[in-house]
């Protein structure tokens, strides 16, 4: 659009695209095609022959992305018999790149309302992974991965900008807490106890960089998962190694923790701005997790109003509010569904 402001003549139709595809072209599909083993689409260079090829083909595209202008034409005469596909090649472009850029303001606010729902990372690092053996056996090896926090999951992949791997849902986390120094030979290892999907307790350990990454991580963990239903009350400082706990030498491993659990104990960063996406979250998660226990509170009210054994003060109608407050986690429900469908 600001292209087109700057050159409205006839003569420049073409210009808006160009100021796109030559970039596009230029940048990112050309250099891919010249050397493929540089962007990781082949194992070896290509052979002399091949790159030629690969050449002459990156030029072809090139030229689509300039929409075929006449300068281009005349720089390189020898290509005339690919003018038909490159006419072909511009057309597409084009449709392309004005179906990219064309956004509806329906469907940008749909857009925006889709990521707003989709769930912000609270924290994200990296992290060593403590990793078993066999039947449970512990290593002393950890492994190094970039770990991500939302009011979703814990989730992993191995960099920042990899395809993460979801760990550990939220709702399923019982408890992180620190571990014992002498387990694993660090002050700075962590364990979050959670639920697998049969329902069996699982423990990971996560080894951090220094103390105060550790109390970060031990803070976001508790906070995101305060609510949850299920939360222990005791654990085992120390971890299971041979046939018994390293911190209270009990031999049964399922047995009670040995020490208490922490589940609100959480770091009070005063200094830290407000993130309003996150804060929307965790009350809607909160809401969600309490919405059997509103609506009884709300049959109960109804039915006492009715009746005229509910206790209402003068001018207030305690029922009326709980019944908004479920209207909106009905709309909010609504909309999340509605988000997840786009």
């Amino acid at each position: 659009r600001r292209v087109r402001e700057r050159f409205p003549g006839a003569q420049h139709e073409n210009v808006p695209f160009i100021a796109v595809t030559s970039f596009l072209c230029l940048r990112f599909l050309s250099p891919a095609i010249m050397a493929p083993k540089l962007f990781h689409l082949r194992e070896r260079h290509a052979d002399a022959r091949t790159s030629r090829t690969l050449l002459l083909l990156a030029k072809a595209v090139q030229n689509v992305g300039n929409m075929d202008t006449p300068a281009s034409r005349a720089k390189e005469a020898w290509m005339e018999p690919l003018q038909p596909t490159v006419r072909q090649g511009v057309a597409q472009l084009k449709d392309f790149i004005t179906k990219l850029v064309d956004i509806e303001e329906k469907e940008e606010l749909d857009l925006q309302r889709t990521l707003s729902l989709q769930a912000p990372p609270v924290k994200e690092g990296p992290l060593f992974i403590h990793r078993t053996k066999g039947k449970g056996h512990l290593m002393s090896s950890f492994k190094k991965l970039h770990f991500s926090l939302t009011t979703e999951a814990l989730s992993f992949a191995k960099t920042p900008s990899s395809k993460k791997s979801a760990l550990i849902k939220l709702a399923n986390i019982r408890a992180a807490e620190k571990v014992e120094e002498k387990s694993f030979g660090s002050s700075h290892v962590m364990q979050v106890i959670y639920e697998d999907e049969a329902g069996q307790a699982q423990t990971v350990y996560l080894q951090c960089k220094c103390v105060n990454e550790l109390n970060q991580w031990l803070s976001a963990l508790r906070k995101v998962s305060i609510s949850n239903p299920g939360l222990l009350g005791s654990y085992h400082p120390g971890v299971f190694r041979g046939d018994k706990w390293s911190c209270c030498h009990q031999k049964d491993k399922s047995d009670l923790g040995c020490d208490k659990t922490r589940s609100r104990v959480t770091l009070q960063e005063w200094n830290d701005p407000l993130d309003h996406d996150l804060e929307a979250q965790l009350i809607y998660r909160h809401l969600l997790g309490v919405e059997a226990a509103l609506r009884e509170k709300h049959r109960e009210l109804s039915a006492g109003a009715e009746t005229g054994s509910a206790r209402i003060g003068p001018g207030e109608a305690p029922e009326d509010a709980l019944a908004q407050l479920l209207q909106v986690l009905r709309d909010l429900q609504e909309a999340h569904r509605s988000g997840s469908a786009c």
